[in-house]
């Protein structure tokens, strides 16, 4: 039994919860959080005995095996490596962090110890976008040549003014990409096999932010293809998230619910016999997390603690979303194209 402390109480951290009692060898030993309240109301929901207000305190519990790291993006780093240092296995919500060199930093010290680290990018376990993956990966669809991401979420006022950290440089690294696009940032970039250049307009356009909650990038993959990437949070309605690929022999559309079109060597292949999933999306409202999302990502990173393997999302993998926002944010900043 792998015994998870959950430090950060907000919204993610049901889906955290959720995610652990869903899986038979995990539990939940411990809820922290700054604000008292907020833990004792996670803990008795879930009817956790323990509940701290300092991380630090967690992590000098000996029942406690791994942590989930919901705090906000920006404390990730400090979280991670304090966890690290004390020999917790880690579950660590996306983005990583929001700065290259902290990321870095968290891989040397990650890489100092025995500790596991499973990064939260659930796009990337799901059946369609595993389907996707393994068709590109084949050569069945020939060469890619275009490749696109649409990001189009929406985010209320009272949403931003919800919480201190949101929508701040330091402690939200940025906005409608760092924050709801990364998840499809990170999707497009794993199935092209990395990001080689951006060039890119972000705008604040309807909310009272100092970050962007709009923004478009052409972008030059490393496999060759070309294609853009949108991110929105002033989407009014929200759009399902949505991913256009398009290839030498054929194309692939899929969206929140499911493979769209799938055409090859000249005929369309009956998307309903795909059997891929619907996914409620958090496009304009972010309590609507699949909390079955997190409990693979629970499952596979107790599997890699029992077993010594290496997680399926690591601190590297989750860096390469990360590095090409911030290209994207460089390129707006300097009006340029950007290589990253």
């Amino acid at each position: 039994m792998v015994r998870f402390g959950i430090i950060g109480a907000g919204v993610i951290s049901k889906s955290h919860a959720e995610g652990i009692s869903d899986t038979p060898n995990a539990q939940i030993g411990a809820i922290c959080d700054i604000i008292e309240e907020k833990a004792v109301a996670l803990a008795r929901e879930y009817n956790v005995d323990k509940v701290y207000t300092d991380y630090n305190e967690l992590l000098q519990d000996a029942d406690i095996d791994a942590v989930c790291v919901c705090v906000p993006s920006g404390l990730h780093g400090e979280v991670v490596m304090a966890a690290a240092r004390a020999g917790k296995h880690i579950l660590c919500e996306k983005p990583v962090e929001i700065t290259k060199e902290k990321i870095d930093e968290m891989i040397r010290v990650v890489e100092s110890t025995d500790v596991k680290v499973q990064c939260v990018f659930q796009r990337r376990i799901r059946s369609t976008s595993q389907r996707v993956k393994a068709a590109l990966d084949s050569g069945v669809f020939g060469k890619v040549l275009m490749a696109s991401a649409y990001l189009k979420y929406y985010r209320t006022p009272k949403y931003y003014k919800s919480a201190g950290w949101r929508a701040t440089w330091e402690y939200d690294g940025g906005g409608a990409l760092m924050n709801q696009g990364v998840h499809g940032i990170d999707l497009i970039t794993w199935l092209m096999g990395g990001i080689k250049k951006v060039s890119a307009i972000t705008r604040t356009q309807f909310h009272d932010i100092p970050v962007e909650d709009a923004a478009v990038a052409a972008v030059e993959y490393k496999n060759g293809a070309i294609g853009v990437i949108e991110g929105s949070t002033c989407t009014r309605p929200a759009q399902s998230t949505r991913f256009e690929i398009y290839c030498e022999n054929g194309s692939i559309i899929f969206d929140d619910d499911g493979i769209q079109q799938w055409y090859l060597n000249g005929e369309n292949v009956p998307v309903e016999s795909m059997n891929t999933e619907k996914a409620a999306g958090t496009n304009d409202d972010p309590t609507k997390v699949l909390t079955n999302d997190h409990g693979v990502l629970v499952e596979n990173l107790v599997k890699c603690i029992e077993e010594d393997t290496e997680p399926s999302i690591t601190l590297a993998d989750a860096r390469k979303s990360v590095e090409a926002i911030l290209a994207i944010y460089q390129s707006s900043n300097e009006g340029r194209p950007v290589e990253l």
